[in-house]
Parts: structure tokens; sequence; C-alpha cells
């Protein structure tokens, strides 16, 4: 009884650890712009500087997208307008917005530091 009641208290434990780590690790859009590991696309989204396999780093990039795409989708609907000129027109409101020292890329790809 005693080893069932401990092997409970040890799950919970580790449950309530693992909540709290992962929240620690999390990285917001803004931190990830600030450390120079994510930019502004040329496409209205957002992409990694280099190319990395930070697990961390990956699920906010698709997060972030996976919003955008639907806020984009909604608006080229209600304004019937495509969602190129949604997203481009989303990619140049991005990089008036960008802070000096983040990053976004140019009509052509590469990655420039806002100065």
């Amino acid at each position: 009884m005693k080893a069932i009641i401990l092997k409970k208290r040890l799950l919970s434990c580790w449950l309530l650890l693992s909540l709290f780590s992962s929240s620690a690790l999390a990285i917001t859009l803004q931190q990830a712009k600030q450390q120079g590991l994510v930019g502004e696309a040329n496409n209205g989204l957002i992409a990694a500087i280099k190319p990395n396999n930070n697990s961390t780093i990956n699920h906010l990039i698709i997060s972030v997208n996976n919003h955008r795409k639907e806020t984009y989708q909604a608006i080229s609907q209600s304004h019937s307008l495509s969602l190129n000129i949604i997203k481009l027109r989303a990619y140049h409101k991005a990089i008036e917005k960008t802070q000096s020292g983040h990053f976004y890329q140019d009509s052509r790809g590469a990655w420039k530091q806002k100065k």
C-alpha cells in the first residue's frame, strides 16, 4: 500500500516538474527576435535566421505562423482580396514595426538587421 502511495506522489511530482520546466524553457516571439533567432520573412511569416534543430524555436515558428495564416485567410475573405496581397501588406507592415537590431528578409530573401 505504501508503495502505491509513493508511486502516486512521485508521478505527481514528476508531472508538476514537467509543467514548470517546459514553461521555463518556453520562449516568446519577442525574446526570439531579440536573440536573433527568428525574423520577419518576406512572405508575411516568421522564419529562423539560421537553420536550427531547436524544438522550442521550431514550435514557436509553427505556432506563430499558423496563427498568422489563419488571420491572413480571414482578412482575405472578408475584404475580397487575394491571399498574396494580404501577405505582402503584412510583410511591409512587419518591416515598419521591426525594432532596431531585429532581423527581416528583403524582397530577395537575404536577412537584414534593421538599424
